[in-house]
Order: structure tokens, then C-alpha cells, then sequence
């Protein structure tokens, strides 16, 4: 409730009928005054009330008695105070050094308290004002929300690409394989990503076999123990097992190789096999790199350098040892584009930053309004909620709110935050 006050009288959110004092003198804002620290008092304000200009500095409290007792311990040091700004009156004076501070309560409805405060990612307490706000403005904030989506995305891809020594290709290929996590395992394969050499993949490009040796090695899944005990003998019988592991034998003490520990797959419940080998197909086919990303026009020239069939052992296979499956060919068109909204337009977006290439920006841009939203249980809410969501810039928008605003309950920065108060205090 501090926190909504202090957005109230930041924002002159006052109620249509006007401001009066707790002794019922009309009051007038002229300068809400400056706050740069954040804190619940703001310096240099003008108001009038009555017939009187005061300046000074306005001191904001949910309750006034919290400030009665700052005063009585002597814990406040705020001087020049002309006016306490409170919403809830709980003591009938109010008075510092013999003087008497003049109040003015902003009241609000019963059920606003129980809204605000609680976690919005839950109550969504703004949902319902913001259904009501006209498309042109509701566009106008998505599309904030959207950029501050892509440029904190951004900043991590930018934070790849120094790791990876400024090597647009490395930090392709680690935001790809990391996009592959499809948000669940993410960090799991971020920390796969990391153990690969990269240089050392580059050397043997060209032979599949060797690609999907260290792909599988690195992640850990080589290790026998890390198969399940009633896929075991018929993994260990496999020549393409065994061929994998003879390969990697050699390439580990090649290029000093360190490996994952299996048993982080294990830990999360999944079985990453399928994913591996067609991340491995994507670096075989050499096709999947920055030159070609950048030269692509359309969404479904993106989705052909990303879904790369899958040949051999893995078109009927899951895992090493499993029973055959009736073929696993190319990623599902749903997938690929969570890896284009994820992965391609961010990266695409930052390489165009660095290159001084805007229209590439653009490009990443109207890749994300040209997809279908993402389907998620926040999206879902929304959407129950009134708010139109009509493409994936519109659904990482939301996203975007939901983790950066409503679940760390930063309404004093959100727009649909000041929407919502506006309504509530507009029928006061």
C-alpha cells in the first residue's frame, strides 16, 4: 500500500472530486514536489489550500498514526513538512514540534486494499480496467512492454557474446542450443551449451558421426549409468553406441574435454536425447548460421534452417537402446517458432544493433508480429481477462509484464497498474 500511495501522488492519480483536508479545507496541487531516492517523502512541493501557498515538503503514509508514532520515537528527521498524505485517517490531529500538520486522505474502495499488494501475477487485480482501455493505447503499451522484453533479452545475448570471445557463431549456436531448454529446462541446456568446444566441433563439421559424438559426450549421455537400466543391453549391443563412444574417446583427450555430469538430466525428469541429435544435425548441416539467419525474409525460410530432418539412428529413435518410434523427421512447426521467438529474432535484433543494421532490428521485430502467441497459463489468463492477444509480440509483452511487474509487485512503474488506480479512484 506505500508503494501505491507514493504512485498515487507521484502521478496525481486524486479523485475526480477534489482534494480536501481532514479538516475540510479545499486543497490545490500547484508541484507535487521531486523524490529521487525512492523514498515516502517529496521535497520542494507547492499546494494551496484555502487561501494560503505552502512549499515544502509532503511526507506519504498508508496510515497517519505510522507517522504519529515516527514523531513520538523521534525517528522523524523530515523538516518544512506541509502536508502528510495518508490513505487510511486513524487519528483525529496530527501535530510535529506543537505544530499541527495538515492532512489530506485519499480514500479508496474496500475491496482495493485486498487487490493491491498481493502477488498480480495471481489476482491480476488491473485485469479488468485494462480490458477497458481503447486498442490504440493498449497497443502503445504492449509495445513498451515488447521492447523492454527484446532489450533485456538483448543484454543476455550481448553477455553470450562476450563470453564466447565476440564470435557471432558461438553465440548463435549457445543461444540456440539454450532455447532449446523451451523455457522449463532452459538453464539445463545453458549448462550443456557451456561445455562445448566449439573449435574443436568446427575441425570435424563435417563428419556427422563426430558432430553427434561430442554433442552426446559433452552432455554426459555417453556414460553408460546415465541410460535406464531397462534400455541398458540393448544400448551397450549397439554399434552406433559403441561407435559413438569410441569416437569420443578420442576426441576427449584430443581437445582435454570436460563433460556434463548426467545426472543434472536426471534431476529434471528428462530425456534430452532427441533434442541433442537434432541440435547436432543443425551444426552438421552448416546451413544454420548468422549470414544465412540474416538472409532470410520470411518466417518459413527461418523454419526450414531450424528444422532439420533427422537421418539414421535418431529418425526412430528417443533415446539410446529405446524401442523404434514410427520416425521423427523434421520439429514441429509450434516448436520452431518458440526458437525463432526466443533465440532468432533476439539474436537477429542485437547482431543488427552491433552492425548498425536497423532494418534487421525491424526485421526481428515483425517476425514477432508476423507468429501466432505463445499459449501459456499467463497468456490464458489474460486473454480470459478480456485483453486481446493476437500474435507473439503481443504474448512476450505479456510475459514480459508478468515477470518484470506483476510477480515483483512493481506497480509503481506499470502503466496498466496506472490505468487501474485511475479507474478505481475516477468513481471517488
Amino acid at each position: 500500500m506505500k508503494n501505491i500511495i507514493y504512485y498515487i501522488w507521484k502521478n496525481r492519480l486524486f479523485p475526480y472530486t477534489g482534494l480536501h483536508t481532514t479538516s475540510g479545507e479545499k486543497l490545490s496541487v500547484i508541484d507535487n514536489g521531486n523524490n529521487s531516492d525512492n523514498s515516502n517523502v517529496f521535497h520542494n512541493a507547492k499546494i494551496r489550500i484555502g487561501d494560503r501557498t505552502w512549499v515544502g515538503n509532503v511526507v506519504l503514509h498508508e496510515k497517519s498514526s505510522e507517522w504519529e508514532r515516527e514523531i513520538n520515537n523521534g525517528k522523524s528527521q523530515t523538516g518544512n513538512i506541509i502536508l502528510h498524505v495518508i490513505m487510511e485517517n486513524d487519528c483525529s490531529t496530527l501535530r510535529k514540534h506543537g505544530e499541527e500538520i495538515h492532512q489530506v486522505c485519499i480514500s479508496y474502495p474496500k475491496e482495493f486494499k485486498s487487490h493491491i499488494g498481493k502477488n498480480c501475477s495471481c489476482n491480476m487485480p488491473c485485469a479488468q480496467a485494462v480490458s477497458q482501455i481503447e486498442t490504440v493505447k493498449l497497443h502503445s503499451i504492449l509495445s513498451r512492454l515488447l521492447v523492454e522484453r527484446i532489450e533485456e533479452k538483448a543484454k543476455q545475448i550481448e553477455s553470450i557474446h562476450e563470453r564466447c570471445d565476440k564470435r557471432w557463431e558461438d553465440a548463435l549456436l549457445k543461444t540456440l542450443i539454450k532455447s532449446f531448454g523451451f523455457g522449463i529446462h532452459t538453464k539445463l541446456f545453458e549448462e550443456f551449451a557451456d561445455t562445448l568446444n566449439f573449435q574443436a566441433l568446427g575441425k570435424h563439421r563435417d563428419n556427422s558421426m563426430q558432430v553427434e559424438a561430442m554433442f552426446f559426450g559433452q552432455a554426459g549421455l555417453l556414460n553408460e549409468l546415465s541410460i535406464p537400466y531397462f534400455y541398458r543391453e540393448f544400448a551397450t549391443k549397439s554399434n552406433y553406441f559403441n561407435e559413438l563412444k569410441k569416437e569420443y574417446c578420442f576426441l576427449e583427450k584430443k581437445f582435454n574435454l570436460r563433460s556434463m555430469d548426467y545426472k543434472a538430466w536426471e534431476s529434471c525428469g528428462t530425456q534430452p536425447h532427441l533434442r541433442i541429435a537434432r541440435l547436432a544435425a543443425i551444426f552438421h548441416s552448416n546451413k544454420f548460421n548468422m549470414s544465412n539467419i540474416a538472409a532470410c525474409n520470411t518466417i518459413e525460410e527461418l523454419r526450414e534452417t531450424i528444422a532439420t530432418p533427422l537421418h539414421g539412428y535418431w529418425y526412430n529413435h528417443t533415446c539410446f537402446g529405446g524401442t523404434e518410434t514410427i520416425g521423427n523427421s523434421k520439429m514441429k512447426e509450434r516448436q520452431t517458432d518458440v526458437i525463432i521467438i526466443n533465440a532468432i529474432a533476439p539474436i537477429l535484433y542485437v547482431y543488427g544493433k552491433h552492425r548498425k543494421d536497423y532494418a534487421l532490428c525491424g526485421k526481428a521485430e515483425e517476425y514477432l508480429h508476423n507468429l501466432k502467441c505463445e499459449e501459456n497459463g499467463i497468456v490464458r489468463r489474460w486473454r480470459e481477462q478480456g485483453i486481446k492477444v493476437d500474435c507473439a509480440a503481443d504474448s512476450q509483452a505479456l510475459l514480459h509484464l508478468n515477470k518484470s511487474y506483476c510477480s515483483n509487485n512493481k506497480c509503481r512503474q506499470c502503466q496498466f497498474a496506472y490505468v487501474y488506480i485511475k479507474s478505481v479512484l475516477k468513481c471517488l
